[in-house]
């Protein structure tokens, strides 16, 4: 795995995020596209990925979805969930994404520490830095809703 981790990588968060989708929630999400797109949704879950390859982990939904996820994770009906609620739900999912692939790069120059995650708002989010060397990105779907990966190292 370790010759071709850098080809594998967007496979790889993709996998780990429909895993925590589909145990916190319930929902079976399917790929929808392994594109990369510089666009974020409503609300995104952000964390700093620390280790010899630094990087930036983002998990991105519009509100109404982000509101799916989340009434499917607490349990409460989706008219009641608040806006900490949805906070809370980003911070959980780029959080137990990004450390369910740590498993999956614990011998590879990808492994990372687990940061404190954050969350960032709107649609209008641009990411820059000084140099970018991979870019990957990944949506998942179930026809109703969608849930976007993006790694940035």
């Amino acid at each position: 795995m370790d010759m071709d981790i850098h080809d594998q990588l967007g496979l790889i968060y993709l996998e780990a995020l429909s895993e925590v989708i589909a145990t916190v929630t319930g929902l079976h999400l399917e790929v929808g596209s392994r594109e990369s797109s510089k666009d974020f949704d409503d609300i995104t879950g952000v964390m700093y990925l620390n280790g010899k390859k630094t990087g930036m982990l983002f998990v991105t939904a519009n509100e109404y979805d982000a509101r799916v996820v989340c009434s499917k994770m607490i349990g409460v009906p989706l008219d009641e969930v608040t806006l900490e609620d949805l906070d809370d739900t980003m911070c959980e999912l780029v959080n137990i994404t990004a450390g369910s692939s740590k498993l999956r790069f614990s011998e590879t120059d990808y492994m990372f520490t687990l940061l404190q995650p954050f969350v960032i708002k709107g649609k209008d989010v641009s990411i820059v830095t000084k140099s970018i060397t991979h870019i990957e990105a990944g949506t998942l779907t179930n026809g109703e809703i969608s849930v976007s990966f993006k790694a940035v190292y």
